[in-house]
């Protein structure tokens, strides 16, 4: 299964679907690089994100956003800083397991606000539930032959 590949074949229709919070995504290049704008609403924030590929291979996918919009309480404007990981690990020959992981970088005052309205909780949380379904999200384009399989 290659990462990058279902990246660039991951539609708004398919990124909604893995979450209730996901409100949007398109993908795009910029001087070569890959890049994905995602649009989500965690924990009552809303956050438009302007991801580029840092480091991309088949197994391991590092998206960054250097400037990620949040709307805190959706209504108060900041930038911050996000980094979305995916990666494959082979089980075995016929099975593997997906990990998704975001790390978040905000300034002294959003980390207390933040820490305030529990965002790294509703991170974590959004997180746990978006990864299984882009793992199915995965799963069936392989199955339905849109991605080689691994």
């Amino acid at each position: 299964m290659d990462l990058r590949a279902w990246l660039a074949i991951l539609s708004d229709r398919d990124y909604q679907a893995c979450s209730p919070a996901h409100r949007a995504a398109g993908i795009f290049h910029e001087d070569g690089v890959f890049g994905s704008i995602n649009v989500e609403s965690v924990g009552g924030h809303l956050l438009v994100h302007h991801y580029l590929s840092e480091r991309a291979s088949a197994r391991r996918v590092v998206m960054h956003s250097r400037n990620t919009r949040v709307y805190v309480m959706h209504t108060v404007p900041a930038t911050i800083e996000v980094i979305w990981t995916l990666e494959i690990e082979p089980q075995d020959d016929k099975s593997s397991q997906f990990r998704c992981s975001v790390e978040v970088r905000l300034p002294a005052l959003l980390m207390l606000l933040g820490t305030l309205t529990l965002l790294h909780s509703f991170l974590r949380w959004h997180v746990q539930g978006e990864t299984p379904l882009f793992a199915a999200d995965l799963a069936r384009k392989v199955a339905d032959g849109r991605l080689a399989p691994p």
